[in-house]
Formats: structure tokens, C-alpha cells, sequence
């Protein structure tokens, strides 16, 4: 229930972002076709490049300034009085227009350039405080869909306008969509579920200084910064072209009002197609990193094309497809790669990444573009192509290595939502708060790495030494029943090779089993070949074969670990299960141990190859009573599945057990946020091929199962699995049935 209640929350904060983005883009469309009709209308396209360097310092002075206040204080409180008063001052604007066309052209560009990215970054900033990353995903197709009906509303409205009236009529209409953006934005947090606080800064604390610091010592958001930067620089050098060869191809302002409106009208329109066709389809199968490389990569391809075509329509073709990408594809990734940062960082940083690497990127392109013009006024629009290919080149190789990066920020997110939740062992009052929807949340906490794990362990194969013979004894004391006498062998005397056998065979003797294992144990070392042989023998008894993963998962070798991998073949669950945390147990007591990913990854789609009904109801006969679950199953015992538990004791070979540990346990509560950031972290890790089978097992119901076909092969391979399994535990119920009537 309180699931359902949270998606409901979420769908309705969703709407309220979605209507928020729709008025906010149309400003922002609308408002950049007014800011640049009336500026090139007042001053002509040569007056822009200095216009767009003072802009451009006074946007970073205020992202600076506001930076400091965001780091205190939370989005959803700040940003919509950040509406409001931008309303205000265009009011104010739009006054001064009457008396002095001049001066407010210039303010009007100040305005729009140093405050409308501050309040979309802003808003940006609210949606990622809201949802968690995999809502993010969800809901951010609403969300930019709604910006795209913005922009295209935005780009009619100043056609309407241009019509009929003038340039500065549009001022009023402009601050109307602020004020209500502002009330629209308040809405987001509608049903937000409980957060953590934001921390009160200390006393003399700067958080300017703490966001350098955090930007410093984050490679990921320095790689953010670069990227927003590069993809400035180059967009600013781009528009320039554009906008220099739409002002020699018009007349007046309002012919260039018009072309803007007609401009932004049809980007608008691909932007929402693009984003109702294509876009949660691109970010599923490309990823959330080559989703954002395809901005630079759309650039520089629309930038050679412009030099090889030169004329206003190649380079509005050009200008346009930067406008596209970047208002749809690239703004949900970027958002996306921006989601999984601590709350903190996020608060002190994203204004100065969003905005004041963007305003870096203005500078840097005007600063080129009045070299450009210095150096070969005549062909100063070719060199800024090739420019402007040079920096989406470098922006491209920058996005493409932010894939770590991002796992890295959601491992981080999943650390920092279990840690987050009471301690019993602390106070035993909040044991009241551990429960949600019936089991412990302590489970889920953050584990310190286990203090007894040895610092070194020698990895080696071991041959067998020559030892006193037992293996007589032990099999006439067998075939006499004689129980104490095999007890004693076992564990007085030290066991031959014959020894080992007849010990193993002891192992399916529910008595003896406990000091043949124990004895087994102390020998395995020695003779780990003839262990690994008996546990790999699908004619050996299903009790012997289970029993055996247990002596092996106390002898460190490799030729133990490897005999143990031969054994996720066996044909029973749980002799596989047994195997899996035997194999997880030695990889970290074995810390210079080489585990083959491409062999983990084909053992868990084996796993998967079932139906759901047959992965839903897999039990075990006992359970291993000497090693706990890697993953902390025994809380969610009534929750989790074996097969689950099974599947990330198998991954956690390959990937770290301690965020896969938090990710298990995330999947199982009523925390909306930390069950969205581990579907996001496994679907981000795992390779699509295990995704795309892991999923529908996870899946809750609140989204469709993708629909992937299946080759006949696939098909053929899950019936197989099915069938063996099903005929395994007819085979076992009859079994039990017979013992049943014989006791009978």
C-alpha cells in the first residue's frame, strides 16, 4: 500500500513538473527570440559578441551568489521567489522600453542571460531532489515533453505578438509566465517522501569554498563541468553564425522576431517528436552517457555540413539540430547523470555547473568569434565552423568517459540512503522507526569490510601427501553401523586418500555427515582433486554433492574455487545455491583471487533461463548452517526470493558485494527512493543481456516489461531449464511421498 500510495504521489509531482516545464520553456524560447530581435534590432550583430562576454560574467557572478544561498537552504524553497522576481524586474523593463529603447535592450540580455539558466537549472534541481534516479528516468519523458510544448508555444507566441505589435510588447506577457512558472514549481513537492536535511553550514563556513572543494576532489562533476562548458562554447559559436546570417537576410526587427518565432516553432515541434518517439526508446538502449554524446556528436556533424553547404539554410538546418538534441535527448541525460549526487554536493555545485560552466563556454566562444573576426574578417564564418567542430569533438571524448563516474555517484547514493536509517544497537526506542512494511531495516545499513579477513592468503594448487591409511577402518566401521567407532576415526585420525573416500561416502549418513564434513575439511587441502571429483559427478547422491560445497568452501585454493564454479552447473538448485555463497565466501578470504566476469555473467542467465513461477518457488532442503548470506537474506526471509538472494550472491563475484548487499535489500522496502536508485545501479552495471532477463523478475507492476523477442534458441534453452527443474521436484515429492507410506 504505501508503495502505491508513493507512485501516486509521484505521478502527480510528475503532472505538476511536466506543467511547470511546459511555461517554463516557453519563456525561455519565447524570451531568447524578444532578448535577441530587440538587441540586434537596437544595437546590429557586431555589437554581440561583447554583449554576450558581459552577460556572460554577470550569469557566472550570480550562479557564484546563488550558490551560496542553495547550499543552505533547499530548491523547492528558493527557486519559485526566484520566479517572482524576475517577473518583477520585466515589468521593470518593460517601463523603461517606453522612455529608452537603449538601455533596456541591454538590460533586457543582461536579465535573461544571468537569471532564465539559473531558474531552469533551479527547476532541474527540485525534480532531482524529488525522485529518486529511476523515477527520474521514468517521469523525465513527461517532463521534456512538456518543455518541447513549451518551446513550440514559445516560439508561436512571439510570432503572434510581431504580427500585431511591437518587439517590447512581449516584456508583460513574459513576466504573466513567470509568475505562474512560479506557482506551477511549488507544486513539485507535492507528496515528497521524508529527506534528509539539508546540514546547516558551521560559522564562517563558505559554501563557495566547500563547492570548490567538492569539485575539486570529484573527477565525475569536473567531468560535468567540462562537458556543459565545451557544449556552450561550441553551441554560442553556432548560434552566432546563425544569427549573423539571419540578420543579413532581414530587414527589421520584427522580420527577425518572426524568423526567430518560425525557427524556434519548428525545433519545438521535432523536439516533441523526438521525445514522444524516441526518447525513453534512446535512453533504454543507447545509456545515459551515449545518450549525451550524441549533442556533440549532432554538432559537429551539422557544423561540417554548414561548411560544405554554406548559406542560411544549412546553417539554421545545423543550429536547429543543436537545439533539438540539447532540449530533449541531451537535457534528460544530463539530468539523469546529475541525479545520484549527495543531496550536499548537488545543492553547492549544480548552479555553478549548469550556469557558471555554461557562461565559461559563452566567453570562451565570443572570445573566439571576435579573434575570428580580427584574424579573417571575410571568412571568419568558416574558421568558426571548424571551431565550432573542434570543440563538439572534444565534448563527445569527454561524455564518453563519464560511465564510471556515474556508477561510482549511484554506489554513493545507495551507501548514503542505508545509512541514513536508525541503529537498534544505538537506541532501543528506534527499533520503533526499523520497520517498514514488516521487516528490519537495520539489515540494510552500511557494513564495515569484516575485520578477521586475512591480509594475505597464499593461492595455490596442492598436491596429496602420503598419510596413515583410514579408509578400511572406516568402512567396516560403516558396514557395522557402528557410529561412535566412525566418529572417532574421523576425528582422531588423519585421512588417506581411501579415507577421503570413504569419508565422503559417510556424507550421506544425516549422523555421520557432521564429523565427516569436519574431518573432510582438514584433509581437502590435500586432496582437493578427489573432492572436486565426487562433488562434479551428476551420478553422486544429491546429499554427498551439497554436503561437498561445504568442505570446499574452507580450502583456499584455486583448484578448490574452480571445482566449486564446475559445481553451478549441477542439475539441483541447491547444490548451485551451496556453491554460490561457497564461491562469494573465498573470493573474499582470497584477495589476489581472478574471477572471470564473461563466466559469472553466463552461470546467472542459466539461473534466469525459468519461468517465473518456477523462480518464484525454489526452496531448499537446509540450509548451510556454517556460513551466513553474502547479501543478509535471513531479514527478508518472508520478503526475498532464493533465486534473487542466489543471483547477487553470483554477482557480488564481479561486482562490489557491499553496494550489491544495499541494492538486495533496497529492492525489498517500502523505501521508494532507495529501491529506485538499485533497479537504476543494476541497470546501469549489468550488461543489457542480463538486465533484459533480470528485469521481469523484479518488476512490480508500476512499469512495463520490456518486450524483447526471443530467438528460438533462447526459447528452447528456458523450457529446457524448466522442464529439468520440474522433473527434479516431481522426482523429490515422490520420494518423500514413499517415505511417507513406508512410515506409514
Amino acid at each position: 500500500m504505501a508503495m502505491n500510495r508513493f507512485e501516486s504521489t509521484d505521478r502527480r509531482a510528475a503532472m505538476a513538473a511536466a506543467a511547470a516545464g511546459t511555461v517554463m520553456i516557453a519563456f525561455q524560447i519565447a524570451g531568447k527570440a524578444t532578448r535577441d530581435a530587440l538587441f540586434l534590432s537596437t544595437f546590429g550583430v557586431a555589437s554581440l559578441p561583447p554583449m554576450v562576454i558581459v552577460a556572460a560574467v554577470l550569469s557566472a557572478l550570480v550562479s557564484v551568489a546563488l550558490a551560496r544561498v542553495m547550499a543552505g537552504s533547499r530548491p523547492a524553497q528558493l527557486v519559485p521567489r526566484l520566479f517572482g522576481l524576475s517577473a518583477l524586474l520585466l515589468l521593470a523593463e518593460w517601463a523603461l522600453a517606453v522612455h529608452g529603447r537603449r538601455p533596456a535592450a541591454i538590460l533586457v540580455y543582461l536579465h535573461f542571460t544571468a537569471l532564465g539558466a539559473v531558474l531552469v537549472s533551479g527547476f532541474w534541481a527540485i525534480v532531482n531532489e524529488r525522485f529518486d534516479p529511476r523515477t527520474t528516468r521514468r517521469t523525465i519523458g513527461w517532463i521534456t515533453a512538456g518543455g518541447s510544448i513549451g518551446g513550440l508555444l514559445g516560439g508561436l507566441l512571439p510570432d503572434l505578438v510581431g504580427a500585431s505589435l511591437s518587439v517590447t510588447a512581449m516584456l508583460p506577457i513574459l513576466a504573466g509566465l513567470h509568475v505562474l512558472s512560479a506557482l506551477l514549481v511549488s507544486g513539485v513537492e507535492y507528496g515528497a517522501p521524508p529527506r534528509p536535511q539539508a546540514q546547516p553550514l558551521a560559522p564562517g563556513e563558505d559554501p563557495t569554498l566547500d563547492a570548490g572543494r567538492i569539485l575539486g576532489s570529484s573527477p565525475y562533476l569536473r567531468g560535468l563541468a567540462l562537458l556543459v562548458a565545451l557544449t556552450a562554447a561550441s553551441e554560442g559559436i553556432l548560434d552566432y553564425v546563425f544569427k549573423a546570417r539571419a540578420a543579413a537576410a532581414t530587414s527589421s526587427g520584427e522580420d527577425l522576431l518572426r524568423l526567430f518565432a518560425a525557427f524556434y516553432t519548428v525545433t519545438a515541434l521535432l523536439g516533441i517528436f523526438l521525445q514522444v518517439s524516441f526518447l525513453r526508446t534512446l535512453l533504454a538502449r543507447l545509456g545515459i552517457v551515449r545518450s549525451a554524446a550524441l549533442l556533440p556528436a549532432g554538432v559537429s556533424v551539422g557544423a561540417v555540413s554548414a561548411l560544405l553547404v554554406p548559406g542560411l539554410t544549412s546553417i539554421m538546418l545545423a543550429r536547429g539540430a543543436e537545439v533539438v538534441l540539447r532540449s530533449s535527448l541531451f537535457r534528460a541525460a544530463y539530468e539523469l547523470l546529475f541525479t545520484p549526487v549527495a543531496p550536499r554536493e548537488k545543492r553547492a555545485t549544480k548552479l555553478l555547473l549548469d550556469v557558471g560552466s555554461a557562461r565559461v563556454g559563452d566567453i570562451v566562444g565570443a572570445t573566439l568569434i571576435q579573434l575570428a573576426l580580427i584574424l579573417t574578417a571575410a571568412a571568419a564564418g568558416r574558421l568558426l565552423l571548424g571551431i565550432t567542430v573542434a570543440l563538439a569533438v572534444g565534448a563527445l571524448v569527454v561524455a564518453r568517459r563519464l560511465h564510471v563516474g556515474y556508477v561510482a555517484a549511484l554506489e554513493g547514493s545507495l551507501q548514503r540512503r542505508a545509512a541514513e536509517l536508525p541503529d537498534p544497537i544505538e537506541d532501543d526506542a528506534a527499533a520503533l522507526l526499523q520497520t517498514v512494511g514488516g521487516f528490519d531495516l537495520a539489515g540494510i545499513r552500511a557494513r564495515a569490510p569484516h575485520p578477521s579477513r586475512p591480509e594475505s592468503v597464499t593461492i595455490s594448487r596442492v598436491t596429496a601427501a602420503p598419510t596413515e591409511s583410514s579408509g578400511a577402518s572406516l568402512r567396516r566401521a560403516a558396514s557395522t553401523g557402528n557410529l561412535d567407532e566412525i566418529q572417532r576415526i574421523l576425528r582422531e585420525e588423519t585421512l588417506t586418500t581411501d579415507g577421503v573416500e570413504a569419508a565422503i561416502e559417510l556424507l550421506a549418513w544425516d549422523r555421520a555427515a557432521p564429523d565427516a564434513i569436519a574431518a573432510l575439511r582438514k584433509a581437502a587441502r590435500t586432496h582437493t582433486s578427489v573432492v572436486v571429483r565426487h562433488l562434479l559427478d551428476p551420478e553422486q547422491d544429491f546429499a554427498i554433492r551439497r554436503r561437498l560445497v561445504s568442505v570446499l568452501a574452507h580450502c583456499r585454493t584455486v583448484e578448490a574455487f574452480d571445482g566449486l564454479f564446475g559445481a553451478m552447473g549441477d542439475r539441483r538448485f541447491e547444490v548451485r545455491f551451496r556453491a554460490a555463497r561457497a564461491l562469494s565466501h573465498l573470493a573474499g578470504e582470497m584477495p589476489g583471487l581472478t574471477v572471470d566476469r564473461d563466466r559469472v555473467f553466463s552461470a546467472v542467465s542459466r539461473e534466469m533461463a525459468v519461468e517465473r513461477g518456477l523462480w518464484e518457488s525454489r526452496q531448499l532442503i537446509d540450509l548451510p548452517d556454517d556460513e551466513s548470506s553474502p547479501m543478509e537474506a535471513e531479514v527478508l526471509r518472508d520478503r526475498a526470493s532464493r533465486s534473487l538472494e542466489h543471483l547477487f550472491t553470483l554477482l557480488s563475484l564481479v561486482l562490489p558485494r557491499e553496494t550489491l548487499r544495499i541494492a538486495f535489500h533496497g529492492l525489498h522496502t517500502d523505501d521508494p527512493y532507495l529501491r529506485g536508485t538499485a533497479l537504476e545501479y543494476l541497470e546501469t552495471t549489468l550488461p543489457e543481456q542480463i538486465w533484459s532477463r533480470l528485469w521481469p523478475f523484479l518488476n512490480d507492476g508500476a512499469e512495463p516489461v520490456p518486450r524483447r523477442g526471443r530467438s528460438s534458441g533462447q526459447a528452447v534453452e528456458e523450457l529446457l531449464a524448466s522442464r529439468e527443474s520440474i522433473m527434479l521436484a516431481l522426482g523429490e515429492a515422490r520420494r518423500l511421498g514413499r517415505a511417507s507410506g513406508g512410515k506409514g
